[in-house]
């Protein structure tokens, strides 16, 4: 099972050219920013898309929701050079959506009534439809983080 949450999580190194200081720097200076980062530890932090539609999420401020996140990582190299691991997490509604059609469709046989042929094909295509539009929003979001990095 792990193996199979493993395969549907985003994950992408980006390498800066400078240190872990001068990179947190252009950080606080840069306030143009297409996304919203926040500081987790010395050298790990999440970044969130001001739009996520799809999570209702129309701000920089997700307050009732997370909205489109991502997870990084800064790894200073004996170059000089920075790497930033980006990763997401499965997100909690994929599980919902999992859960709640086996629900259903367990009721329905307790209840002794016919399971419909369509309703076993259609759950699975909701789940890969929502994570389909989740890792669209996702890629974007990395692909904003990786153009203000390598903005120089």
């Amino acid at each position: 099972m792990k193996e199979l949450t493993e395969k549907t999580l985003l994950r992408e190194s980006i390498e800066f050219n400078g240190s872990i200081n001068e990179l947190k720097e252009k950080i606080q200076i840069t306030t143009e920013k297409k996304f919203k980062l926040e500081w987790i530890s010395g050298n790990e932090f999440t970044i969130h898309s001001k739009i996520s539609l799809g999570t209702f999420i129309i701000s920089s401020y997700p307050e009732y929701f997370d909205g489109i996140k991502g997870f990084g990582k800064l790894i200073e190299l004996k170059n000089g050079k920075t790497q930033i691991d980006l990763n997401t997490k499965l997100r909690i509604e994929l599980y919902f959506m999992g859960i709640i059609p086996i629900l259903a469709i367990f009721i329905t046989f307790l209840r002794g009534k016919e399971i419909p042929s369509w309703s076993i094909f259609l759950f699975p295509f909701i789940i890969l439809w929502f994570w389909s539009i989740y890792r669209f929003q996702e890629k974007i979001l990395f692909r904003k983080f990786r153009n203000y990095i390598k903005a120089q």
